[in-house]
Order: C-alpha cells, then sequence, then structure tokens
C-alpha cells in the first residue's frame, strides 16, 4: 500500500526549460499529496511502510516543496508580473495566496508526520486529523497546480522571451544545488 514513495522518474534528461522544470515539479507534488492522504488512511499498514512512507512525505514537504515555491514566488512571479496583463496578474495574486494557505497546511502536517515517522503506532491516535489535513491540502494542491497550468506557464511561454525563459531555468536548477 504505502511502498512506492518515490514518484516515477521521467527520462533521465535534464528539463529543457523553466515550464518543463516546473511541470516535473506538479507530478512529484501530485504524488507526494497522494501518499500523504494513503498515509493518512494507512492504520492496517506495517510499521515500516508507515515509518518510510512518513519520512519520504515529510522530506518532500519540508524541502522540495518550498523550493518549488520559491521557484514560482522569486523566479516566475517577478518576471511574468512585469511582462503580465490583468488575468495573468490576478493569476500571480491568486497563486501567491494559495502558497500561504498550504503553508499553513503543511505547517500543520509536518509535526504529524515527524511523530508517526519515530513512533508508527500513533497513526491509529493519529489518523483523523492527517486525514483532514491531507484532504483539504489535496484539494487546495489541485486547483492550486490547475490554476498555474491553465495560465501562468502558458503565460510564461507566451510573455517571456527565450532568455527569461533560460535565465529562470538557471535560476532554479542553482537553487536546487544550495537546497
Amino acid at each position: 500500500m504505502l511502498n512506492q514513495i518515490t514518484p516515477p522518474r521521467s527520462p533521465n534528461q535534464p528539463p529543457e526549460d523553466a515550464i518543463q522544470l516546473l511541470t516535473a515539479c506538479h507530478v512529484r507534488i501530485r504524488h507526494f499529496s497522494a501518499a500523504a492522504v494513503k498515509l493518512a488512511h494507512a492504520q492496517a499498514a506495517s510499521a515500516d511502510d508507515i515509518r518510510m512512507s512518513a519520512a519520504g512525505v515529510y522530506r518532500y514537504l519540508s524541502v522540495s516543496l518550498p523550493l518549488h515555491e520559491a521557484d514560482e514566488e522569486d523566479t516566475v512571479r517577478p518576471r511574468l508580473n512585469a511582462a503580465a496583463d490583468d488575468h495573468v496578474r490576478h493569476a500571480l495574486i491568486a497563486m501567491h495566496d494559495q502558497h500561504q494557505a498550504i503553508d499553513e497546511l503543511v505547517e500543520r502536517l509536518l509535526p504529524l508526520l515527524l511523530m508517526v515517522q519515530r513512533n508508527p503506532a500513533v497513526i491509529h491516535d493519529a489518523g483523523i486529523e492527517m486525514c483532514s489535513i491531507t484532504k483539504a491540502l489535496q484539494e487546495i494542491l489541485e486547483a492550486h497546480l490547475k490554476l498555474e497550468e491553465d495560465a501562468i506557464f502558458p503565460a510564461i511561454h507566451s510573455l517571456l522571451p527565450e532568455h527569461e525563459r533560460q535565465a529562470m531555468l538557471l535560476e532554479m536548477q542553482k537553487r536546487r544545488q544550495q537546497g
């Protein structure tokens, strides 16, 4: 049930542009969001599966997701905002607001993940709260990803010149090397 913690890997080719990197992140976000929901309902799973799943989800939410958010807030948003029309600016504002809501849910979930990782038996006690948080997190993440895929990513492609998109990719790659 919980044995698939790592998301499916795409071919070992590095992303050619910023949109590909962001899209690959979205695949992982969906994977770990689903893994968090499964974990919250995993009372019958083995202690090792619970421990490993909790550790994987914790690591993703505490390390990788913040890097992705920084990509969007620090790399995408300023460049796109400067070139955007009102529709895209509204999408950028919504993206920022959703980041705050996502961060609040993640902040509530991380201590539970640590607790379950350290003592898998507490999944029976923490499961109800985890179910509530992971369901809300999955819902907001899906709306968030859809907004970006429908409004933000096409705007990156249509509004920003190739050299800006390449600079964005390099900036995001550097962030991952440092992170």
